[in-house]
């Protein structure tokens, strides 16, 4: 028995946090469809829309920064007619610059049969980015020296 649309779309966006979850690059360009756009937000974040390449190569320089990674659903929200799927989520990670926390609504437009994604717009909490990027900035500049 298949799917219904919206089961689907649920247990797509569920398996694309999954494989950010479990640093999983191959999954997740396996989830993407080959036009997706990754997207961020709001503006003051400044991150610009990449393509499947870029996006990967991005996380993959991210992922090796954290020794975890955890995003948690708080809230969904599955809309079946435009086959988009908006995730409420909290994050901790660990790195060498110490813990990062924050949280994201993450929108997932996805194909018709809603098996994979198309557009990605992760709008995040730009001040705890900020403050994150800072933090990592203030221990590179300790332990630049010392590695």
């Amino acid at each position: 028995m298949s799917l219904s649309i919206r089961d689907q779309l649920r247990q797509t966006a569920r398996a694309y946090l999954d494989a950010h979850n479990n640093k999983d690059l191959d999954n997740i360009r396996a989830l993407c469809d080959e036009t997706c756009v990754h997207r961020n937000g709001p503006p003051t974040v400044k991150s610009p829309d990449r393509n499947n390449e870029e996006y990967i190569a991005f996380n993959a320089e991210v992922f090796k920064m954290l020794y975890t990674y955890l995003a948690t659903i708080i809230s969904e929200v599955v809309d079946e007619v435009t086959k988009t799927v908006a995730l409420g989520l909290e994050a901790k990670a660990t790195a060498d610059a110490g813990v990062y926390e924050n949280e994201y609504i993450i929108t997932l437009k996805m194909t018709e049969n809603g098996k994979k994604v198309v557009d990605q717009y992760d709008f995040i909490d730009s001040q705890r980015m900020i403050e994150w990027m800072n933090k990592m900035g203030d221990f590179a500049e300790k332990t630049w020296d010392k590695k």
